[in-house]
């Protein structure tokens, strides 16, 4: 009954101490410490409670620091954040292998602040759900449209021009089906081909993904791994396949101007690694 009474106290406070999207939460954190308040746990009792984080949900846990202090130190202060967190929920009953990913992330940068105790709003965890399309089945597609292997060579890479993305996201727009069928077609007609899946985000100057749930490098890993999960949710064995994210250190077109050009390099490609 008393946990019951502090998570109805929790609730009616959060809201001004916490913020949330759809799938994003945030715990804050005293200042130069990684140990979760009494509030803070009760925001994430809360969010249990009410069946808003569940158990089965795939996690990514995320800890950042304010502007105050150096580098290192932030970063190992953001990363102990993270760690808190993850052990929290591991505590009341999430499974490691659910919590896909547990990073620090380090010092939010801002430019002209004179505050000298730092941002409060910056020293902080975001526990983020992760949501996974489910797997359709292949489209019908052209019977010629067809990869070659015999025009292909060992560390040879290939980007099927069709594959696009939402931005900022991992989720494959409806134009990449016919594509993705000529993927798998190819993959289960060479089965002794392995490969690696290379994922790639657009917007230089301005990182892709920067306003949504992948921060930074992780983007293009997880486009990497949406073509890794349809590939394997079809049939195919995950030890063919490898995947990594490369960031926009590779763009197609050097000088993005419209969004067809942004399109072009919110890519997948695809790297062969044996035959």
């Amino acid at each position: 009954m008393k946990r019951l009474v502090f998570l109805l106290l929790v609730n009616s406070f959060s809201s001004s101490v916490y913020s949330q999207s759809k799938d994003t939460f945030e715990v804050y954190f005293p200042f130069n410490s990684a140990k979760i308040s009494k509030e803070a746990e009760g925001y994430i009792d809360l969010l249990i409670f009410n069946d808003t984080l569940i158990h089965g949900n795939k996690l990514m846990v995320l800890g950042y620091a304010d502007y105050v202090g150096g580098n290192k130190h932030n970063d190992s202060l953001s990363f102990m954040r993270a760690n808190a967190v993850r052990n929290y929920l591991v505590k009341y009953g999430f499974d490691k292998e659910d919590i896909s990913l547990c990073v620090g992330k380090g010092k939010i940068g801002r430019k002209n602040i004179a505050e000298k105790n730092g941002c409060a709003a910056d020293r902080k965890v975001q526990i983020v759900i992760v949501h996974t399309p489910p797997a359709a089945p292949p489209p019908a597609v052209n019977p010629n449209a067809k990869i070659d292997i015999n025009k292909l060579k060992v560390n040879q890479a290939f980007a099927l021009n069709n594959l696009f993305f939402e931005p900022g996201m991992d989720f494959l727009l409806p134009e990449s089906s016919p594509d993705l069928a000529v993927l798998l077609g190819f993959m289960r007609e060479n089965p002794k081909v392995t490969i690696r899946i290379e994922g790639h985000v657009c917007c230089l100057g301005h990182q892709e993904g920067l306003d949504s749930h992948y921060k930074d490098g992780y983007l293009s890993g997880y486009r990497a791994r949406a073509i890794y999960n349809f590939l394997a949710k079809n049939g195919i064995d995950t030890d063919r396949m490898k995947t990594i994210g490369l960031g926009n250190n590779n763009p197609v077109v050097k000088d993005e101007v419209t969004e067809d050009d942004r399109r072009k390099n919110r890519r997948v490609e695809i790297r062969i690694l044996s035959k």
